[in-house]
């Protein structure tokens, strides 16, 4: 695990409060789609930079921006799209179960 940059609960309050900005300026423009993509990412990223998270970052940041910018050029990737997400979310399985930490465990003395 990377180094934290600020604590975790420090970092979901920051994430939390760029993404309250991002959706005051999604009613502010009425630019709901696509933006709530990027608004999304903007949670995701901010937290997963301040927590240290740079592979997840650059993961969410790979998936959310092709499929903003997909969405936004109406370029048609019924193919592209699912296997992005796909990758994301076996990433995501595998990173926990091989690396993550579960807190929860009854550690014997």
């Amino acid at each position: 695990m990377s180094n934290w940059i600020l604590s975790k609960n420090k970092a979901d309050a920051l994430s939390n409060g760029i993404f309250l900005i991002a959706l005051g300026l999604l009613f502010f423009f009425n630019a709901w789609w696509p933006g709530i993509i990027l608004a999304i990412w903007a949670l995701l990223a901010v937290r997963q930079y301040f927590t240290g998270r740079y592979y997840d970052l650059f993961l969410t940041t790979l998936i959310l921006l092709v499929l903003f910018f997909s969405v936004l050029f109406r370029i048609d990737l019924n193919v592209l799209t699912p296997i992005l997400f796909i990758i994301g979310g076996i990433y995501i399985v595998f990173r926990e179960f091989f690396y993550g930490d579960d807190k929860n465990e009854n550690k014997e003395a």
